[in-house]
């Protein structure tokens, strides 16, 4: 006779930033499991992940850098994801579901199921031809992404993208932007406008499905704590923006622009 495994809960509340929607009414469940190629099959999590972006990833900071049980519980849960997906899949539906029971009367559900990967959960149809946001449509769901192809199909109308900027995207960052896709980008200070676009605080909270469209959604950069970690590469890699450099431009413009005018008045 088999014995049936015992998962642990995919899906977390603790999150320092998503709290910050519990202000607004709202309370975010997030999924984090292991990035990039950090599981037993070298899979791909993340497939449109630069380097830069690698070696800098979220998994890396907060608790996913200082403690090495949480790695261990997001390699656990990437590892159940790939040798069974079904399993996970409805797994994740019955955690839903009792997330909306729990909060019916105080908060409104909603749900992040990239917090540290790249996956199109929008295919996996198991749910007799359904995917997860079929099965809830009247949940929010949100991600960030570095796929812009999946801007170019329709998503389910209850699930809100953000593209996700990277020293080799920039240009499809500012094509996306032109559309009224929002984007984010990490920068050691968040300016207010960057190359003529509005910038706004996304570190204010996590609700991006909230902000305004055509945005850039400015994040400041978050120090990798895990051994070893060299936060510098977030910047040289071009993968982080620094707002010194912005500044640098700005000064550098004004003075062709005086240097011209001076020209023509000649």
């Amino acid at each position: 006779m088999s014995t049936q495994v015992k998962r642990k809960p995919l899906l977390s509340t603790n999150n320092a930033k998503t709290i910050k929607g519990e202000k607004l009414g709202y309370i975010t469940y997030i999924l984090y499991m292991s990035s990039y190629k950090a599981n037993s099959k070298r899979i791909n999590l993340c497939p449109n992940a630069s380097k830069g972006c690698a070696e800098s990833c979220l998994v890396g900071s907060g608790f996913g850098g200082m403690y090495t049980n949480v790695m261990k519980g997001r390699m656990e849960k990437s590892e159940y994801f790939l040798s069974d997906r079904e399993a996970f899949l409805y797994q994740l539906k019955g955690e839903i579901e009792k997330a909306l029971i729990k909060h019916k009367d105080n908060a409104i559900v909603t749900i992040r199921l990239n917090g540290t990967t790249d996956i199109a959960w929008e295919k996996f149809n198991v749910f007799d031809g359904k995917n997860i946001f079929e099965i809830f449509p009247s949940v929010q769901f949100y991600d960030y992404t570095k796929n812009w192809l999946r801007f170019d199909r329709e998503l389910p109308k209850n699930y809100y993208l953000t593209f996700s900027r990277s020293e080799t995207n920039h240009s499809k960052c500012i094509e996306l932007l032109n559309r009224g896709i929002n984007v984010a980008m990490v920068f050691d200070k968040i300016p207010s406008t960057f190359e003529g676009f509005e910038v706004i605080n996304a570190d204010t909270d996590d609700l991006r499905f909230l902000d305004k469209r055509g945005t850039i959604c400015g994040l400041k950069y978050k120090k990798m704590t895990g051994k070893g970690a060299d936060n510098s590469k977030a910047f040289s890699s071009g993968f982080a923006i620094r707002t010194e450099s912005i500044e640098d431009r700005l000064i550098n413009l004004k003075k062709k622009i005086s240097k011209k005018n001076l020209v023509l008045s000649n």
